[in-house]
């Protein structure tokens, strides 16, 4: 970096790192099928906007989001490419979407009746509305889509809607390393799909894998894969690559690196407590960093005891419990710690590296939450060819470096 980020903790997000993702993704997937790529939750965590320019520059086909708020704003920040909801939209959205091009997703037959009606009053008023849907089968995830007997009546309906086409069909794995479950999903979505072929109609384009799946090649890439964590640098806990896809997994760069300097650095005596409850106690004179990151920032109460972070590529232990706004570590062991020096979270220093997955076995939880817990207090930096290119909260209002050199 050629400057100082605007607070004193703070995410760098490797651009470059997102965009090589996306070209590796492509190579992983077939020519055939469109790459899909998720930048929902913000991003994972790293900027919904930057991330989806990021995607499109690497090769990524369609943007993945889960809301439709989360599309208009791509919308807003003058990204055109294809946009995917894929939960279901208030019908009061039905028309937002038609009037900024948005493909929607159709996830219950309860659901068709109401967004149907919708439909019918917004082309009441533009007759010439056009929408693209995909219907969700639910194979077997259990938490949306029509039930596979219930696809051909769905789409019954819906092909009689005037300007709706139906884009696709889709469902989504369980669990993408698991070859048996997953084969049992994609042979009941296949099922569905062949009943509807019965009836004359064409089937749409299908989609089913994401990254677990992807890697591990449990069920077909169809003609479009939907990644997230992939394209973030990570492949998930307890996903083996098959042997065709693991020179590519390999080729993956973590992208986020999570920063802070001291707020306070100052020796206690033996004997001292650290923190709520007092629960952590000096043994010997100690040397601790307060460190302005907290558990309102995504840094999990459940990271002491147990964790550290990286300063001076070495590791050095958090004592005491997460407060909202802060920690404390100490750095005792670690020769010359001054104010000016970063402390990482998450991410590398030197040699040393701390990575999601770590952090997320240490939590009992998935990189996926790492990600996203970080809170908008901390500021986006962006880095392309390793220098400042911009800025941002989790608001997402983008701000590039108005002065020279960074």
């Amino acid at each position: 970096m050629t400057a100082r980020p605007p607070h004193p903790a703070w995410i760098e997000v490797d651009l470059d790192a997102l965009a090589h993702n996306a070209t590796v993704l492509r190579r992983a997937t077939p020519p055939s099928a469109l790459l899909g790529i998720l930048v929902k939750a913000h991003g994972y965590g790293h900027g919904r906007e930057m991330a989806a320019r990021a995607a499109l520059a690497g090769g990524a086909d369609r943007l993945i989001v889960a809301t439709l708020d989360e599309a208009l704003a791509l919308r807003a920040a003058n990204i055109h490419a294809g946009i995917l909801v894929v939960y279901p939209v208030s019908p009061d959205g039905v028309g937002d979407a038609a009037e900024a091009g948005i493909e929607l997703s159709v996830g219950g037959a309860d659901g068709v009746a109401p967004f149907l009606a919708a439909w019918a009053r917004y082309r009441e008023q533009r007759p010439d509305g056009t929408l693209q849907l995909h219907v969700e089968v639910d194979s077997g995830m259990g938490r949306g889509g029509v039930a596979p007997d219930d696809l051909v009546e769905t789409v019954r309906l819906l092909d009689a809607a005037p300007g709706v086409t139906i884009a696709a069909a889709w469902s989504h794995l369980a669990d993408g390393r698991d070859p048996g479950r997953s084969a049992t999903q994609a042979g009941r979505f296949e099922a569905a799909v062949a009943a509807l072929e019965t009836t004359g109609r064409r089937v749409p384009m299908r989609h089913l894998v994401a990254t677990e799946g992807l890697f591990a090649e449990t069920a077909p890439a169809y003609e479009m894969v939907r990644i997230g964590l992939a394209f973030y640098g990570e492949l998930g806990l307890d996903v083996e690559p098959a042997p065709a896809k693991a020179e590519l997994a390999g080729q993956l760069r973590p992208a986020m690196t999570v920063k802070a300097r001291p707020v306070r650095l100052e020796s206690i005596p033996s004997g001292a407590s650290i923190g709520y409850g007092g629960e952590w106690i000096a043994e010997r004179i100690s040397r601790i960093a307060t460190l302005p990151i907290g558990y309102a920032d995504g840094w999990s109460r459940l990271s002491w005891p147990g964790s550290s972070v990286l300063v001076r590529g070495r590791h050095a232990p958090l004592v005491g419990r997460v407060s909202m706004d802060a920690i404390c570590v100490d750095v005792t062991d670690i020769e010359g710690v001054t104010g000016d020096d970063e402390f990482v979270f998450l991410g590398s220093q030197g040699e040393a590296r701390i990575t999601p997955s770590e952090v997320a076995r240490q939590r009992s939880t998935i990189p996926n939450e790492v990600f996203t817990a970080f809170g908008p207090r901390l500021p986006r930096v962006y880095l392309e060819g390793g220098r400042m290119d911009a800025t941002s909260r989790q608001d997402e209002r983008v701000e590039r470096p108005r002065h020279t050199g960074v």
